[in-house]
């Protein structure tokens, strides 16, 4: 009954600060912080500063990151440049032994093209050689299957015909029909095993014929991937000695109506790197 009493009794109320004290406290606290703030000229002029700084640094981020895409296309530029004149054979100043190295990576280019074709071609060659082999082998075993599907219908029955005479034995007569089928049974036992071997020997070319065909794929993909990674580094090449050539016409200004747009628009690229770099050294104060 105590006990019960005792659990009937009302839990005390927990004790701690009213929510209105909380907050009221809190509003205070944030008042002096504001005050001290407003009063400490330091503080101020350090917060100032920290944000000021703050802003500077992404501003010159941004800026970098601006310079570096006009940079990139001002190379762009000079690379057309640089082309232009050489698919219209501008001549420039200075420029023999860039024009005498592009003309042999060109030639070494167009070999390459001609052997990329060729090892192309001989790549879809032995695919279809493949594919080839494998409907042919797979011809020859489906035939072969056929012809032995009735074989094994037939070796069924006889097993069946084995069986049911197995059960009148006693009769001379039905003895001599169990040999009979007994006789059969080992003459369709042998026509199932060449129809089997031949089978096998079937799987065995095939998988000999596509191990050498597969072999000789794996072969070939190589060979284009070498020869499609020196073509990337002829291009490569030629993307350098074009941007030099670009910078050549460039400093020189050639004379020429063909190369007045590309003139027009390195020059606004310029005028823009141009800015930017000042911005970026008043920034940073260089």
């Amino acid at each position: 009954m105590e006990l019960i009493a005792f659990q009937a009794q009302p839990s005390l109320q927990r004790e701690g600060l009213p929510y209105w004290l909380f907050w009221f406290l809190l509003c205070i606290i944030l008042l002096l912080v504001a005050f001290i703030f407003l009063r400490d000229k330091q503080l101020r002029v350090r917060l100032s500063s920290f944000l000021a700084g703050a802003r500077r640094r992404s501003l010159l981020f941004r800026l970098k990151f601006q310079l570096k895409k006009e940079s990139q296309k001002r190379g762009t530029l000079l690379r057309k440049l640089g082309e232009k004149a050489w698919d219209e054979d501008i001549p420039v100043q200075g420029s023999e032994f860039i024009r005498t190295e592009l003309a042999r990576l060109f030639e070494k280019r167009n070999a390459g093209q001609m052997e990329w074709k060729k090892a192309f071609a001989e790549l879809e060659k032995l695919h279809q050689e493949l594919q080839a082999s494998i409907r042919l082998h797979g011809e020859k075993s489906k035939e072969k299957r056929t012809e032995k599907s009735p074989v094994d219908e037939l070796m069924k029955r006889k097993k069946g015909e084995e069986k049911a005479l197995k059960k009148t034995l006693g009769d001379r007569e039905r003895e001599r029909q169990v040999a009979e089928v007994r006789r059969e049974k080992e003459e369709i036992k042998k026509k199932i095993d060449e129809l089997e071997d031949a089978l096998r020997d079937i799987d065995s070319e095939a998988r000999t014929e596509r191990r050498e065909l597969e072999r000789a794929i794996r072969h070939q993909e190589r060979l284009k991937e070498r020869i499609e990674h020196r073509l990337k580094d002829i291009e490569a090449q030629e993307e350098t000695l074009f941007l030099s050539l670009g910078r050549l016409i460039e400093q020189s200004r050639v004379a020429n109506q063909d190369l007045t747009g590309l003139y027009y628009e390195i020059d606004l690229v310029n005028n823009r790197i141009s800015t930017l770099q000042h911005r970026i050294e008043t920034l940073s104060g260089t």
